[in-house]
């Protein structure tokens, strides 16, 4: 089972210029095996983010195709796409805008648990504390909200929910960006042994090639 992009473009039309337009892919290619690490570089405004919202399905390709298990995502139907999203999950740029800051944390890491239908409200609270507990978070901060934890504990409760459904594959766009260099290096570190000990695959998006050669 893999993830490949074959000659993948994005072209986006300029409203109300007419016939304008930006590329902001251009026939790219990618494969991304069962375990490995794969890292995707670019400057800002290159097309990476691009690239990842189209590999993840939020984003249609103008040409080419994304194939997940030799299965072109283009022509999946929502039973396709249900078990895409259980072996596919993505950690983004800023938690400032993934997570819902209206929502506690123990509902926010449990949220692909219950669109799924797993567990049930117990076992689900269970679960979260064991998921805080792989990221290295304490589990007294499952009824806080995430304005009242720290930049870096949002994102590993982002890399948390992420992991609730036990995917084969994280795709990382950016997950250090926003944060203080002073904890860009355990988070690193929490994705490698995540990586290790879970036999992720995983497409790290990044801009900074030292982060990139240390994955």
């Amino acid at each position: 089972m893999t993830i490949r992009a074959e000659a993948v473009s994005k072209v986006f039309a300029h409203r109300g210029r007419s016939g304008a337009q930006t590329h902001a892919v251009r026939g790219a290619s990618l494969e991304l095996a069962p375990g490995q690490t794969l890292g995707l570089v670019g400057q800002s405004g290159s097309g990476k983010s691009t690239l990842a919202r189209i590999i993840l399905g939020l984003l249609p390709a103008s040409s080419g195709q994304v194939l997940f298990d030799d299965s072109p995502t283009g022509r999946f139907g929502p039973a396709d796409w249900a078990r895409f999203r259980r072996e596919v999950q993505a950690v983004f740029q800023d938690p400032r805008q993934s997570l819902n800051w209206r929502l506690d944390i123990a509902s926010i890491v449990t949220e692909p648990l219950r669109n799924y239908g797993v567990g049930d409200r117990a076992g689900r609270r269970a679960r979260a504390a064991e998921l805080l507990d792989l990221v290295s978070v304490s589990s007294k901060l499952l009824s806080r909200r995430p304005p009242e934890v720290s930049g870096g504990q949002r994102q590993r409760i982002a890399i948390a929910r992420a992991l609730a459904l036990e995917p084969k594959y994280l795709i990382c766009d950016e997950p250090l960006s926003a944060l203080d260099v002073s904890v860009q290096a355990g988070i690193v570190n929490l994705l490698l042994d995540l990586q290790e000990r879970q036999g992720l695959a995983m497409l790290f998006i990044s801009h900074d090639l030292a982060v990139v050669r240390h994955l």
